[in-house]
């Protein structure tokens, strides 16, 4: 039994194309990081803090009255 090499047809060895990038998540130039670690302090010194998801309120043991998410 021997190999033979033979060359893919064009089609097969083309790059697909790139989708568009996607708009950023957040616009103000804070990173999700950056919420999350606000949220934390805000709930240890507040007791209640913006939901780093959507905006929405969270207090300190409760998930977000706006969307659910909760830290832990």
């Amino acid at each position: 039994m021997s190999a033979v090499a033979t060359r893919e047809p064009a089609a097969a060895t083309e790059r697909p194309q790139r989708a568009k990038a996607s708009p950023p998540l957040f616009d103000d130039g804070f990173t999700l990081e950056d919420r999350v670690l606000r949220a934390w302090e805000d709930l240890i010194v507040q007791g209640r803090a913006a939901c780093p998801v959507c905006g929405g309120s969270m207090a300190a043991g409760s998930p977000c009255e706006g969307c659910g998410s909760e830290l832990s």
